[in-house]
């Protein structure tokens, strides 16, 4: 716990600060998200216990990683049309650019890290199902149940923890790139894999909840995939 609040705090002392390049303020921009998720997951777990509906910690978590997948989908037409626009440029003009490869896969990696929870929410991640799909719920509860909470939830909120500390360092060495001659700062793209991994725990502890509730004999809704364009 002490190294916990040692970061903590250390986070804290750069945002007030500024230092190294006086960008504190960006900082506390991207751990404020932290904070505002993990006050509405909050409330719903206050809610939930003055309710006695745990549907009501639930739900906010996955409206919250609902608008992260909306985003994380958003990311991809934006990114399809600047590879067509440096293609365009690369080889009919003979004018590559300095900067779209950079943007490029930072955006790729974006919408990854801030779509794993909503593809957990979905159940649309792959798995190996030649003796899963052959049981019962409840089977399928139980196996979900003890995958999630001996496994997943430690070694995520692991990860989660690691990648945060990660990207603090980047911070405090104002980390660039290095991969072009535009070189532009690496750190803020770094904040997306640890707040990607923070909704996929606060997923994951909700799958596990639902896993619960199968087993209990309540009722628990599919989930309601996106439709197309109509």
């Amino acid at each position: 716990m002490e190294a916990i609040f040692g970061v903590v705090s250390d986070t804290h002392e750069l945002i007030f600060s500024g230092k190294p390049a006086g960008h504190g303020w960006f900082l506390g921009v991207l751990v404020g998200f932290f904070y505002l998720t993990g006050l509405f997951a909050i409330g719903g777990l206050l809610m939930a216990a003055v309710r006695r509906d745990i549907w009501s910690f639930i739900r906010p978590i996955e409206i919250i990683n609902k608008i992260s997948g909306i985003v994380a989908g958003c990311i991809i037409p934006i990114l399809a049309v600047l590879i067509v626009y440096e293609v365009i440029l690369r080889y009919a003009f003979r004018a590559p650019t300095s900067w779209i490869f950079e943007i490029s896969y930072m955006l790729m990696g974006t919408s990854l890290m801030l779509g794993i929870a909503y593809c957990t929410q979905l159940r649309r991640h792959i798995r190996v199902d030649f003796f899963y799909d052959s049981v019962s719920d409840k089977k399928k509860a139980l196996i979900d149940l003890a995958g999630f909470v001996l496994f997943l939830l430690p070694v995520i909120t692991w990860i989660s923890w690691g990648l945060f500390v990660y990207f603090l360092e980047a911070y405090k060495v104002n980390e660039q790139s290095g991969e072009s001659a535009w070189n532009p700062l690496i750190w803020p793209f770094k904040f997306t894999f640890t707040f990607g991994f923070y909704l996929f725990t606060l997923q994951v502890l909700c799958e596990a909840i639902k896993c619960v509730l199968v087993l209990t004999d309540r009722e628990v809704p599919e989930p309601e995939l996106p439709g197309g364009f109509e």
